[in-house]
C-alpha cells in the first residue's frame, strides 16, 4: 500500500486530495492534504497509518474510509487569515519554540545550547474549535509592520510569563496520589522546566530570570540541562560529582525509546552558568 494509491482512491471518491510533505523539527513527514473551502487544509500523515494498516491486514478501502473520517472530523477548522495582518494580534500571540538546528526559512536564531535553535511561532484558537500554531516567516512580520527585534521581545514576554519549574518528586507524587514534601527532592534532584500547557515548553529554558531564581533557591550557580523534548527540559543542580557523559547517555537512550522523532532535541546534556 502506498500514499499514491490512497490519493487515487480519495480522488475516485470525489475528494480533492494531493501529496504534501511537512518538515517538523528537521524530520520530513509524508502526508495527504484534502482541499476544503476553508483557509487551511490540514495534512493527514500517512506513514504510521500505512504501517499500522499493513500490520493489521487492513484493506485500501478501510484505510481510505478511516482517512475520510479523520478529514470529516477536522474540516470544520476555520482560520481567519486576516489576523496575520493585525500587528496587535500577532504581538500578543507570539511565542518562542525550540527545535534542532534546521535550514527552514523562518524567523529563528541560534540558542546557547549547541545543536538547538529558537524560532518564533504564532499560537491561537480557531473560530470554531481547536487550536493552531504557525511558524513565523519574515514575510509575516513585514506584512504586519513588525520588526524582528519587536517580535522577539514580545515573544520572550509571552513565553516567559508561562514558565513553570516543578520537582520531579512532586510530579510523581501527584501522579501516584501520595503526599509530597520538599525532602523528597534530595532523593530525586530532577526538576521539570516547561510552560503551563506543557506544549512546546522547552523554550522556558531561555528564561534567565527563572533560572536565576532556581539557582538561588537551590544554592547553585550552575545547572545540568537535559533536553527531554521540545515540550520540556530537565534541570539538575550541578555538583562536582556530575558526570555529563552519563547524563548525555541517559538523554540519548530516552530519545531512542520514548520520544517521537519529531519532538526530539539533541542526544546530550548541557551545563548552564546562572551567573
Amino acid at each position: 500500500m502506498t500514499r499514491e494509491m490512497i490519493i487515487n482512491e480519495l480522488n475516485n471518491r470525489g475528494y480533492d486530495a494531493e501529496a504534501q510533505n511537512v518538515i517538523k523539527n528537521s524530520v520530513e513527514l509524508e502526508g495527504i492534504r484534502i482541499m476544503t473551502d476553508n483557509t487551511i487544509a490540514p495534512v493527514i500523515y500517512t506513514e504510521a497509518i500505512i504501517r499500522d494498516a499493513e500490520d493489521e491486514g487492513k484493506t485500501l478501502d478501510e484505510v481510505v474510509s478511516a482517512i475520510i473520517s479523520i478529514y470529516e472530523g477536522n474540516k470544520s477548522f476555520d482560520f481567519d487569515i486576516n489576523v496575520l495582518y493585525d500587528k496587535d494580534y500577532i504581538l500578543n500571540s507570539l511565542y518562542i519554540g525550540l527545535q534542532k538546528d534546521s535550514t527552514e526559512d523562518i524567523v529563528k536564531r541560534s540558542c546557547d545550547l549547541e545543536g538547538i535553535e529558537s524560532y518564533l511561532y504564532i499560537r491561537g484558537d480557531s473560530n470554531r474549535n481547536g487550536s493552531f500554531s504557525i511558524k513565523v516567516s519574515k514575510n509575516i512580520l513585514e506584512h504586519a509592520n513588525i520588526s524582528e527585534v519587536e517580535a522577539w521581545n514580545a515573544a520572550e514576554k509571552n513565553t516567559f510569563a508561562e514558565t513553570t519549574i516543578e520537582s520531579m518528586a512532586k510530579v510523581l507524587a501527584d501522579m501516584l496520589g501520595y503526599d509530597y514534601s520538599e525532602d523528597m527532592d534530595n532523593d530525586t534532584p530532577f526538576f521539570v522546566i516547561s510552560n503551563k500547557s506543557k506544549i512546546k515548553g522547552a523554550s522556558s529554558i531561555l528564561n534567565k530570570q527563572a533560572l536565576a531564581e532556581f539557582g538561588r533557591r537551590y544554592q547553585t550557580d550552575r545547572v545540568v540541562v537535559l533536553g527531554s523534548s521540545i515540550h520540556e527540559m530537565l534541570l539538575v543542580p550541578y555538583t562536582e560529582e556530575v558526570d555529563l557523559d552519563a547524563f548525555s547517555q541517559m538523554v540519548g537512550d530516552v530519545n531512542a525509546t520514548e520520544v517521537d522523532p519529531t519532538e526530539r532535541l539533541t542526544d546530550r546534556a548541557y551545563i548552564i552558568n546562572l551567573r
